[in-house]
């Protein structure tokens, strides 16, 4: 990692993205800022600067790790260099052509929905036989789990520890205890769902604003900071939320989502035809509802009951009262996912 002691990001942001392109040789005119959900993103002529909160120990280190692990049936960008301001990172990156696919989604005719859905199936299956190598983990979710550390950083939390997150949330404001034992009790019963299947890099934040779409064809999967070893039907989880819930999910973080569920109503049956292994657990379901308690259990920290969207305590009650299921709703048109339950 490369240190730019001489540059100082939190005075002057563009001018610091500027004089990185520049060291390295690169075109830095013109520079445009855009939207990033968690770091600043300038677009460079050729490459794309992100500078990071510091927030997340280590994470474009570990992004720009997996991005050299990936082949090239998983299109992404390349890692041009990373480095870092004490614990505020950076990372410059090839620009790859394309806008993000929910940004083009109602453009496109059926066929080409379907076709990107098709590609993404095989983008996955890709990703998920990448060999990983010995130790490799995630470094902020293991900092989270870590003596001292923040459970609220724990996205997409391993089920065997969730007594964990429960823990944490006994001392949210606002919390039902007797519903949160309910909560602890419907995790718990569906643990005997989660066994020593194999494990997979899997990207863990799949949805639209993280997919660019060139034209006929998915031209890069984007943020692999949130990557980790994990069964691979943990990519469902962030998948089928997006599909229910768009409107979460804005291409440019602030802005409100053109898409609605209706637009996404195929895409779980379209996948499923193109990457079947994602859905062939017998006990997806159970396992869908785990991951999908784990993700509110966890916002939770961040969202007290009453604090409004994203209300992860009204979606907790509402899974445990059985009116929240993720896999039935956002597959309801493709009931071969169920057959064997």
């Amino acid at each position: 990692m490369i240190e730019a002691r001489a540059m100082d990001p939190d005075t002057e942001p563009e001018a610091f993205a500027r004089g990185l392109l520049e060291a390295h040789g690169l075109p830095s005119r013109p520079l445009e800022a855009t939207g990033g959900w968690s770091n600043r993103v300038w677009l460079a002529p050729g490459h794309v600067v992100r500078l990071s909160q510091g927030r997340f120990r280590d994470a474009f280190a570990h992004e720009a790790r997996v991005l050299r692990l990936l082949p090239p049936d998983v299109p992404h960008a390349g890692v041009v260099a990373h480095g870092a301001v004490g614990r505020r990172e950076w990372l410059v990156l090839e620009r790859v052509p394309g806008r993000p696919l929910g940004d083009v989604w109602k453009a496109l005719s059926e066929g080409r929905r379907q076709s990107a859905i098709a590609q993404l199936g095989e983008l996955l299956r890709a990703l998920h036989n990448v060999r990983l190598p010995t130790g490799f983990d995630n470094p902020w979710l293991h900092d989270a789990f870590a003596p001292g550390g923040d459970l609220r950083d724990a996205y997409h939390a391993p089920p065997h520890l969730y007594r964990r997150l429960i823990d944490a949330a006994w001392r949210v404001p606002g919390v039902d205890r007797a519903m949160l034992e309910q909560v602890d009790a419907f995790i718990g019963s569906r643990l005997g769902a989660f066994g020593d299947e194999p494990t997979a890099l899997v990207h863990s934040d799949v949805h639209f604003a993280n997919l660019l779409w060139d034209g006929d064809r998915i031209g890069a999967l984007l943020d692999f900071e949130g990557s980790r070893p994990a069964a691979p039907d943990l990519e469902l989880d962030t998948l089928l939320r997006f599909c229910r819930e768009p409107e979460h999910y804005p291409m440019i973080p602030g802005e409100t989502s053109s898409l609605t569920a209706h637009d996404l109503a195929s895409v779980t049956q379209w996948l499923s035809g193109a990457y079947p292994a994602l859905f062939a657990h017998p006990r997806l379901s159970e396992r869908l509802a785990v991951y999908e308690a784990l993700w509110h259990l966890t916002q939770l920290l961040h969202f007290p009951p009453g604090s409004g969207p994203p209300d992860p305590w009204g979606h907790l009650l509402r899974s445990v009262e059985g009116g929240h299921q993720p896999v039935q709703q956002a597959a309801a048109q493709d009931q071969r996912f169920f057959a064997a339950e």
